[in-house]
């Protein structure tokens, strides 16, 4: 009766477990690899996020940076690391929409299929933009100029979100332009700024500070409706060419399996954050919008952006280096 009763006891303790792990969660610092550079924008914007959640929850959460590989070295960090909830990272367009079509180092640990996907966070639109001091104030003056002179324009890009939609836009508007490739979205910038190159393809967060202040202007963005940061740009189909619908996003990953009781804590704290006014509008001056979705959804999503990007890396004929 003894070696029953403590039989018993021992079972229920263990039932116990996972209930008390997630009463506990978080225990120890959570370290959350970013495989960007520090002050990029899926760093910057994640840091606004865990800051918010920090502040709530007195949680340790410690930033990483791992850059290198379009991201690939921060996915394979995470991926080698305990499914326990104390090793998480920023997933994106850039690792897991446009790069699986561009990097064979994605393609080998394919984020998309390897990775739990704890919850969305932002969206941002992509705008092509033009030097203002420039000959192509509308998309009708630039490509009318690269029909009449084909390959002889240029376009710079310095991110596998970047490249792709170039590409995108030059498929949809029926002209053929030479890329230039770019260590960075800053570097393409600063080259069109100094007149290098004619048009850059970017999120809004690397170029809406130029836009203000009048040095560069945005001609076209590639997405289903206009921007409420650019409302006076209109999008591509708009101008009567080819839609282009396509947007740049942020959510959080962690290792494949991740307990339910860490997915549901990181999904009740993104809730709470991204709803919260100060974040929206820190967001907002980073070209970003809060865009939260949880669960099986955002894997849904996750897979129907692979899938969007990666026919338009194949439209353009863009090999994985």
């Amino acid at each position: 009766m003894n070696k029953l009763f403590i039989t018993l006891a021992a079972a229920a303790a263990l039932a116990a477990a996972p209930l008390a792990s997630a009463q506990d969660y978080p225990a120890k610092p959570i370290r959350f690899v970013v495989g960007f550079p520090a002050g990029s924008s899926i760093d910057t914007v994640s840091r606004v996020v865990l800051d918010d959640i920090r502040e709530r929850t007195g949680a340790t959460i410690v930033v990483e940076n791992r850059p290198g590989a379009l991201g690939a070295l921060g996915i394979e960090n995470v991926q080698r690391a305990a499914a326990d909830g104390y090793t998480l990272m920023p997933s994106s367009s850039a690792t897991h929409s446009s790069g699986p079509g561009l990097s064979v180092a994605l393609q080998r640990l394919d984020p998309v299929k390897a990775l739990t996907h704890v919850g969305r966070v932002a969206r941002f639109d992509i705008a092509v933009v033009t030097r203002a001091a420039g000959s192509y104030g509308t998309a009708r003056a630039l490509v009318d100029a690269a029909k009449a002179k084909p390959d002889a324009l240029t376009y710079g890009y310095g991110s596998g979100t970047g490249q792709v939609s170039s590409a995108a836009f030059s498929s949809a508007t029926g002209i053929q332009v030479r890329p230039i490739p770019y260590k960075g979205q800053p570097a393409a910038i600063t080259d069109m700024l100094g007149g290098q190159i004619d048009f850059v393809s970017s999120d809004l967060g690397a170029v809406l500070p130029f836009v203000r202040q009048g040095s560069l202007k945005a001609i076209a963005l590639l997405a289903e409706r206009r921007s409420s940061m650019l409302p006076d740009v209109p999008t591509v189909g708009e101008l009567g060419f080819k839609p282009v619908e396509l947007s740049g996003w942020l959510g959080i990953d962690g290792p494949a399996n991740l307990p339910p009781e860490v997915t549901a804590w990181w999904t009740a704290q993104l809730k709470t954050s991204l709803a919260d006014k100060n974040v929206q509008e820190k967001m907002r001056s980073l070209g970003m919008e809060a865009w939260p979705l949880a669960g099986s959804e955002f894997g849904q999503f996750v897979d129907a952006q692979q899938a969007l990007w990666g026919a338009h890396v194949r439209d353009a004929g863009i090999k994985p280096e």
